[in-house]
């Protein structure tokens, strides 16, 4: 009986080296000191790799969960700025408010409108020398329902200006039928002989100009002769 066992045991031994021998993926390859070193080396790398992940995501996570606004009750409001005014300037798209002295219904046709009554000095053809100075008055009369007050001027229509600025401003205020004596001061004769001209209207306030005659088409005249004698 023990006989039969070890042949048994001994056949079993024999087969099992058989399938050993057979199957190469069974066999345990041999090993140097200095791969078995590269292979820790990597394992313990592979390792800290893994932990260093998964440190970054259990941050990730902590860092999408915390709250937006997280509670401050001692913290102050965040300080609204406050918006500022630009500073306002005069110019020719934003003018001073002037003040308009009413005169009237301008509205009104027969609002603006004077009587020529005549030349008080210096009738037309009157000889100068050249660069004379001279003034020029008219009498006129104001034949209109509106008043003209100091807001009025006479003003350069055409012809020659004679030196001046082409404006005059009203001394005085007239009444609706009152006669006013209006004068052009410091005129200076050209220094060119020869024949000049020069055509003068009266202007409301409202920027309205107007003269005599029909339609109040007519300006007051000046007309001078240049010559030495």
């Amino acid at each position: 009986m023990k006989k039969k066992t070890n042949l048994i045991i001994i056949l079993a031994s024999i087969l099992a080296l058989s399938i050993l021998s057979a199957c190469d993926y069974y066999v345990v390859p041999t090993v140097s000191e200095e791969e078995l070193a590269m292979h820790v080396a990597g394992t313990r790398s592979a390792l800290s790799t893994q932990s260093s992940v998964e440190t970054l995501v259990f941050k990730y996570e902590e860092l999408i969960n915390q709250p937006t606004s997280p509670a401050c009750p001692t913290c102050p409001p965040p300080a609204t700025p406050t918006p500022t005014e630009a500073p306002t300037q005069e110019t020719e798209e934003n003018p001073s408010t002037v003040i308009i002295t009413p005169i009237g219904d301008q509205n009104d046709p027969r609002c603006l409108m004077f009587d020529f009554l005549g030349d008080v000095n210096n009738p037309p053809d009157t000889r100068m020398k050249p660069g004379e100075t001279f003034t020029k008055t008219w009498w006129v009369r104001n034949s209109g329902v509106c008043t003209w007050t100091l807001q009025f001027d006479l003003v350069n229509s055409a012809g020659e200006l004679f030196g001046s600025s082409g404006k005059v401003d009203f001394s005085q205020t007239v009444e609706p039928g009152e006669t006013v004596q209006l004068s052009v001061r410091d005129l200076k004769a050209p220094s060119e002989l020869g024949t000049y001209y020069s055509y003068w209207l009266i202007a409301s306030p409202y920027g309205s100009r107007f003269g005599y005659g029909p339609n109040q088409q007519w300006g007051l005249g000046i007309k001078i002769i240049v010559a030495y004698e």
